[in-house]
């Protein structure tokens, strides 16, 4: 039988001012809610984070996206209305 001895880690207790100010020195109730008024939060320090690299990343290949699903639509009618005249012999 082997036994195992584990140590206990206590952390000292964290002061005032150690941690970083959420808000900006502004109210908490400024901050919370369904509209935050601007300066609240923190600035982007991950790409994934609101506001970062790869937000914008995604907005852009989801607006490129529709685009060519766009593309894809209209040239799809124009061929279809193109084909319609030939039949009725509607040609210009």
């Amino acid at each position: 039988m082997q036994i195992i001895q584990t140590a206990r880690v206590v952390f000292p207790a964290t002061l005032p001012g150690t941690l970083p100010d959420p808000y900006g020195g502004r109210n908490a109730s400024d901050c919370i809610g369904l509209y935050p008024k601007p300066g609240c939060g923190s600035e982007p320090v991950l790409s994934g984070d609101r506001g970062g690299s790869m937000q914008y990343a995604t907005f852009g290949i989801m607006i490129a996206a529709l685009v060519v699903i766009g593309v894809r639509i209209a040239r799809s009618i124009t061929k279809n209305d193109r084909a319609r005249d030939e039949a009725l012999g509607l040609n210009d």
